[in-house]
């Protein structure tokens, strides 16, 4: 009997599946002269940052990085400065990560809900048994 790995144990996928999650979700990309690329949601609250030729990703094989901050993106060619808000939270995933594990992460990124409200929000409040 032969049996065979979960897709996500040995596919690691296309780096496009994620970054097309976000484009047709409206977030807007640039990519810098080192092939780096952020893509960033509309209010500029959130971006993923895919490092292929980082330092970062050279010294410590992280690949991806979602960083969610408290500042607005300026306008024009503002999306790899520095946050003038400190990052309120940061997830990394390494080189290792299979592509459709993040593109997840990243689909609940963009869900109607977003990230400002946990998954059943929008269901009716239970009551515990016997109350």
């Amino acid at each position: 009997m032969t049996t065979h790995a979960p897709t996500l144990l040995t596919d690691n996928g296309e780096p496009s599946e994620v970054l097309d999650i976000l484009t047709s979700a409206g977030w807007k990309s640039h990519s810098d002269p080192a092939a780096n690329l952020q893509v960033v949601e509309p209010n500029g609250r959130v971006r993923l940052i895919f490092q292929p030729e980082s330092l970062e990703y050279a010294n410590t094989d992280v690949l991806w990085r979602v960083e969610a901050v408290g500042f607005e993106v300026p306008a024009g060619n503002g999306l790899l400065t520095i946050p003038a808000a400190p990052t309120r939270w940061t997830a990394t995933f390494t080189g290792e990560v299979p592509v459709a594990l993040i593109g997840a992460f990243m689909d609940r990124m963009v869900a109607p809900v977003g990230v400002d409200q946990p998954p059943d929000a929008d269901r009716p409040e239970t009551t515990a048994l016997g109350a």
